[in-house]
């Protein structure tokens, strides 16, 4: 008679497993806070020991799925930033009919963005269909302070982390608009959540006006942004573009997570 217990993993295995997990989650605590993270609180944050997470970082960090500053804080590495490459990649083109429909459905330029060493950038966009089109670039870095998607995926993040990330990026002034002062900015970050959209009222460029929609997926914080000169966006337009970018990004999330769930059970 075949042992009940033979399929039952063993002590060794079961170690293996934990070390995995182990080691993925402080991928992900690293990952998480954007910005170099050190040791302590990487330690807090994945209710670890210091020495299990220095040893396990450490082999990160041999591997190369994890680099370091010169105060010994740990930031995504080369071999993460390829995957994370990878995936970014798949986003866009998964968005890409979604930008399209909605460029063509609203006449205004949309895209796709996400937070990157603390500054927002654009994965995936489509221009507007009237004559006159804001230029927006992919790849190319702007303030969180400033932008209606940087306020909006701000407000998925702790506190600390939003206080670390305006330490790194500084919030200077680009119009007589723009936030540039905490607490008011924080107040932005609230309202935007307690909404479910963030605004961005002239603060990056005069005459302009930006809204942003977050698609919840979660391998990433990302975002619809749909901008337009502010004579083309008043209030009730404002609320027609937000119905549509949110509708547009229940289906997107689907479609993502629908990606994710293949890939993982091929």
């Amino acid at each position: 008679m075949e042992s009940t217990f033979a399929s039952e993993p063993n002590a060794k295995s079961r170690s293996a497993v934990q070390s995995i997990s182990r080691g993925f989650a402080v991928l992900e605590a690293v990952v998480a806070h954007d910005l170099p993270v050190g040791v302590t609180e990487l330690a807090r944050q994945c209710d670890l020991p210091v020495g299990t997470i220095h040893r396990l970082v450490q082999s990160l960090y041999e591997l190369g799925y994890v680099d370091k500053d010169e105060s010994s804080k740990y930031f995504a590495g080369p071999r993460l930033t390829k995957l994370t490459g990878t995936r970014q990649k798949t986003v866009a083109a998964i968005a890409q009919p979604y930008l399209d429909r909605i460029a063509q459905e609203l006449g205004e330029t949309v895209a796709v963005g996400t937070l990157k060493g603390g500054f927002v950038v654009g994965i995936a966009r489509t221009p507007g269909t009237r004559s006159i089109r804001i230029h927006t670039s992919i790849g190319v870095p702007s303030h969180p302070h400033a932008s209606a998607l940087g306020k909006l995926l701000l407000g998925t993040m702790p506190v600390e982390q939003v206080h670390h990330i305006l330490d790194h990026t500084h919030m200077p002034r680009f119009t007589p608009a723009t936030i540039t002062d905490r607490p008011t900015l924080l107040d932005a970050i609230a309202t935007a959540q307690e909404r479910g959209y963030a605004v961005n009222e002239g603060e990056q460029e005069e005459g302009m006006r930006c809204v942003a929609v977050a698609i919840t997926y979660d391998l990433a914080p990302i975002g619809f942004s749909l901008s337009a000169p502010t004579l083309r966006m008043p209030d009730d337009v404002l609320t027609t573009t937000v119905d549509t970018l949110r509708k547009a990004a229940v289906a997107l999330a689907d479609d993502l997570r629908g990606v994710r769930y293949l890939t993982s059970h091929d």
